[in-house]
């Protein structure tokens, strides 16, 4: 059971009946105006019952004394049909100023000052004009991106910032993007200053133009448009966790404990899009910024058991939150362990982006939650900024340290596709791989020794040893030499074929053999299975990670042995 919720059931308590008073406040006509509710459980009782509901879901800053949900109609029809208590404060109407495109524009500097903190949220037609704007201004430095467009005509913008915007650098690729929950509305225009920070101090600040210099930047402002302006293009104030088909945008990818539609919707077009961005343009480190709490959640939300990597996702989350604390008064970022915390060991989470990217894109990313207000009060905005700017800077420099290098084939030169991992090491897709276009990779490693391997299908594998150092980056390139695997043909094993299909592996053969063995060992040597082939299907180890691996066919006079990339 997730420890977070072992620990809301040590922690049952049956309170005074007067303390839920205000649940009382709380009707079904509520829902007439509003979408869902923020309410807080009076016990932990059957807490994973409540959460396989339609419009119940686990909201953010729950802790082991306090359960906190956000429920839709449906989801409060529930509760009040199983008489289970709750509390909740009826919201308070966030202080919002809106910025119209036509104050935008009366407003608008010269491009070589900086904009001030930004005490506003823009309307949506004044976010496309200031993106616009930035692409205009610094052309040598940034590229407006449109990943996809919405069916409500809305679209899902990213900002490219490089100094190198159309040749194809050996760089890490970084993202940001905000609001993936609608009416998480702090880090919208947070991201927003981030890109003036970046674009307006190139070339004076030599950090920031280092950093420009050696990253390959995207930032998206806002993940859910139809969301945020849930009420209309000119109003922030109605916006929904939900996007526009009322779906929760961060249980809605790929798990990979899950497996496929972890939420049982359909991918949405919010989520098809972004997979097909990250997957495009090869992303090696994220975030993904929420509000409702504060703290820094890192892999893995589906896994109970640690990532491969704690040690380096404890540092980089540390040094997020330290660099906080020095620039923000006392009492801000502070939730679970002083500002981070373990995805699981807070809450599981199935379907969510931070695993998504992590498992199945092979890169890393982070959840950063920097209020504990989701509707923050726009005067309040520059705080947000001011207190979380230099951890946001520092943060993309991370991409540019631990080990990377290219690796191509040794005797034409061109790059290939190649795993690197680290066979005593790796776990659940920690291990990398090269790019097909110029063969660069990036391995992000806490401080250490670490014996790789680099592997690919046709090619004799290489081993390495490299000393990995904190804040510094190694440079490794590796050539891999073509190495038909020998095969001795006394029988007609020549001709056999092996597939993967889901966890099999199926033998095809253009004759029968009386005895067919298969051995499957890593591309080191490490043997994980030998036994016969019935029926000429195999199943596959259980956990099996995905990689390069050696197969061989085995009779009692031939042997074929293959590399194949199981996933």
């Amino acid at each position: 059971m997730n420890i977070f919720l072992q620990g809301l059931f040590c922690s049952f308590l049956i309170l005074p009946s007067f303390l839920f008073s205000q649940e009382q406040l709380l009707t079904e006509n509520y829902f007439d105006k509003n979408i869902g509710a923020e309410i807080r459980l009076s016990s932990a009782k059957k807490i994973n019952k409540i959460l396989k509901q339609d419009g119940i879901y686990l909201d953010h800053g729950s802790t082991t004394d306090q359960v906190k949900l956000y429920i839709t109609k449906k989801g409060f029809q529930y509760l009040k049909k199983k008489n289970i208590l709750f509390s909740w404060d009826k919201p308070v109407p966030p202080e919002i100023k809106m910025m119209d495109l036509k104050t935008y524009t009366a407003q608008k500097t010269n491009k070589a000052d900086c904009l001030a903190p930004m005490s506003s949220y823009p309307s949506y037609e004044t976010y496309e004009q200031i993106l616009l704007d930035y692409s205009i201004e610094y052309p040598q430095l940034c590229k407006l991106l449109n990943i996809g467009t919405l069916q409500s005509g809305r679209s899902l913008l990213v900002l490219q910032i490089s100094d190198s915007l159309e040749v194809g650098e050996k760089e890490p690729n970084f993202l940001y993007t905000a609001s993936m929950h609608g009416d998480e509305l702090a880090g919208y225009p947070m991201m927003l200053m981030l890109i003036d920070h970046l674009l307006c101090n190139y070339g004076t600040d030599p950090d920031i133009t280092d950093l420009v210099n050696n990253v390959n930047i995207f930032i998206n402002p806002l993940a859910n448009p139809n969301g945020t302006y849930r009420g209309g293009n000119e109003s922030v104030v109605e916006s929904i966790r939900f996007n526009a088909s009322f779906v929760d945008l961060n249980q809605n990818y790929p798990d990979p404990k899950l497996g496929d539609n972890p939420d049982s919707n359909p991918y949405q077009e919010e989520t098809l899009f972004f997979m097909e961005f990250a997957k495009d343009q090869n992303i090696h480190l994220s975030c993904n910024i929420h509000s409702g709490t504060e703290v820094i959640n890192y892999p893995w939300d589906t896994f109970e058991h640690l990532h491969a990597d704690d040690e380096w996702w404890r540092y980089v989350s540390r040094a997020y939150a330290d660099s906080v604390h020095v620039h923000a008064p006392e009492g801000y970022f502070d939730f679970r362990e002083n500002g981070i915390t373990n995805g699981f060991a807070w809450y599981e989470l199935n379907g969510g982006r931070q695993d998504y990217m992590t498992f199945f894109n092979r890169s890393r990313e982070f959840t950063l939650e920097i209020s504990d207000v989701k509707k923050l009060n726009s005067d309040q905005l520059p705080d947000i900024w001011n207190w979380n700017k230099s951890a946001l800077v520092n943060y993309i420099e991370e991409s540019r340290y631990g080990l990377t290098g290219t690796i191509t084939d040794c005797i034409t030169g061109l790059p290939i596709v190649a795993e690197v991992s680290i066979p005593s090491h790796d776990l659940d897709n920690s291990s990398v791989f090269s790019h097909e276009n110029n063969g660069i990779y990036f391995r992000f490693l806490k401080e250490g020794i670490y014996d790789l391997v680099y592997s690919a299908p046709d090619y004799d594998p290489a081993f390495f040893t490299v000393n990995i150092e904190d804040k510094k980056q190694i440079i490794q390139n590796i050539e891999l030499c073509p190495s038909p695997v020998s095969t001795i043909h006394i029988s007609d094993l020549s001709s056999i074929e092996i597939k993967q299909i889901n966890n099999n592996l199926h033998i095809y053969t253009p004759q029968t053999h009386k005895e067919l063995y298969i051995q499957l060992s890593t591309v080191d040597g490490k043997n994980l299975m030998h036994q016969k082939v019935i029926n000429s299907t195999v199943e596959l180890p259980k956990n099996l990670r995905t990689g390069i691996y050696l197969v061989s066919i085995i009779n009692d006079l031939d042997i074929k042995t293959v590399k194949l990339f199981l996933k």
